[in-house]
C-alpha cells in the first residue's frame, strides 16, 4: 500500500488482530467482542481508504478548486458499500468503474467490503452478529487487495 496514512491504519489493524488472537485465545465471548470491534475499524478503514485513495488523485490532477470541492465531496461518503467503490470509481473514469467492478467480482473481494458494512450496521444498531476476528482479518486481507487496485488505478 502507497499512502502512508493508509499504510499506518493498516498496521494498527493487523497489530490488533494479531493481539487480540493472543490475549483472548481460549475466551469464545472475548474473541467475539473483540471481532466486532475490529470490524467497526475495518469499516472505517473502508471509508477512509476511498477518501485519501482519491483525494489524492484529484490533488495532483485537478486546479485547487475542483479539487477542493471533490474532497469535499469524497469526505461526505459513509459506510461504502462495495457499488459505492465502483461509482465513486466510475465517476472519475468510467474505464476505473468497469475495471473495479470487475476486480471485485473475483476471490471474494465485493463480498468482504459488503460483509464488513453489513456487520458494521448490525453492530451499530445493538443487533447480533456472527462476526470474528478471524473473518474480519480475511475480508480485510480482501479489502486491502481492492485498496491497493485503486492506488493503481490512480497511478496510471
Amino acid at each position: 500500500m502507497q499512502n502512508l496514512e493508509l499504510n499506518r491504519q493498516l498496521q494498527r489493524l493487523q497489530s490488533l488482530i494479531s493481539k487480540t488472537l493472543h490475549a483472548s485465545a481460549n475466551d469464545f465471548e472475548l474473541q467475539s467482542h473483540w471481532g466486532r470491534y475490529i470490524c467497526v475499524l475495518v469499516a472505517g478503514f473502508l471509508e477512509n481508504s476511498l477518501a485519501e485513495i482519491y483525494t489524492e488523485y484529484v490533488q495532483k490532477s485537478a486546479s485547487p478548486p475542483v479539487a477542493s470541492f471533490t474532497v469535499a465531496t469524497l469526505s461526505r461518503i459513509q459506510n461504502p458499500r462495495a457499488s459505492r467503490f465502483i461509482e465513486t470509481g466510475q465517476s472519475f473514469k468510467k474505464i476505473w468503474g468497469e475495471e473495479l467492478e470487475a476486480f471485485m467480482s473475483q476471490n471474494g473481494r465485493k463480498d468482504a467490503i459488503d460483509s464488513i458494512m453489513n456487520n458494521r450496521h448490525q453492530i451499530a444498531h445493538g443487533r447480533d452478529s456472527g462476526i470474528t476476528v478471524a473473518r474480519v482479518s480475511e475480508y480485510l486481507k480482501k479489502c486491502v487487495e481492492v485498496i491497493e487496485f485503486m492506488e493503481v488505478q490512480c497511478r496510471s
